[in-house]
C-alpha cells in the first residue's frame, strides 16, 4: 500500500497561519497540492464513492467507506460506522492528513480503519449490551470477507 504523508505539510501550514483550519489561504494551498479537486466551501470532496457494509439483515450495525479520487491521481478515504450503542464517521476532504495513490490502497486503508474501529467496540471493557461483542466479532468477520473478495476481484 503506498500512503502518501501529509502531516509535514499541515504542520507548516499550523505554523505560518494562526487558525490554519480556518483559513482560506490554507485551503487553498491544499487544493492546489491536490490538484485542485472540485470541494465544497470547507474542503470536503463533492465527488466521491461509497459503498456500504451491512450486518446481515442487521440495519444498526454497518460500515462505510468513501474514496475520492482527485485531479492530481491521489486518493482521499473516509469511514463511516454504526453500532447498536453509536456511530461516527466524516467525508473525504483535503484536509485529510494522508492520500493514496490508487483507489484500491484507499480502500484497504479504509477497512483496515474499520476492522480496528470495530475491534475497539469488541474489546470494550466497561458497560456493553451482553450481545455488543458477538456482533462487533460478526461485523469484523462481515468487513473481512469483503475485503478478501475485493481482492480476488482484483485478480481478474
Amino acid at each position: 500500500m503506498t500512503v502518501i504523508d501529509l502531516s509535514e505539510k499541515h504542520d507548516d501550514l499550523a505554523s505560518r497561519y494562526e487558525r490554519y483550519w480556518a483559513s482560506d489561504e490554507a485551503q487553498a494551498e491544499l487544493l492546489a497540492l491536490w490538484g485542485n479537486p472540485e470541494c465544497n466551501d470547507c474542503g470536503v470532496f463533492e465527488r466521491d464513492e461509497t459503498t456500504r457494509i451491512e450486518l446481515d439483515a442487521n440495519k444498526s450495525w454497518w460500515a462505510e467507506i468513501c474514496i475520492a479520487g482527485a485531479p492530481n491521481g491521489w486518493h482521499a478515504m473516509s469511514t463511516s460506522w454504526w453500532s447498536a450503542n453509536g456511530g461516527g464517521g466524516s467525508a473525504p476532504s483535503v484536509w485529510d492528513l494522508h492520500a493514496y495513490t490508487s483507489r484500491e490502497d484507499a480502500f484497504a486503508a479504509a477497512m483496515n480503519e474499520l476492522i480496528a474501529k470495530f475491534e475497539g467496540i469488541r474489546d470494550w471493557t466497561g458497560w456493553a449490551p451482553q450481545n455488543q461483542a458477538l456482533l462487533a466479532q460478526r461485523m469484523i468477520d462481515t468487513l473481512k470477507a469483503h475485503r478478501s473478495q475485493a481482492r480476488q476481484l482484483t485478480l481478474f
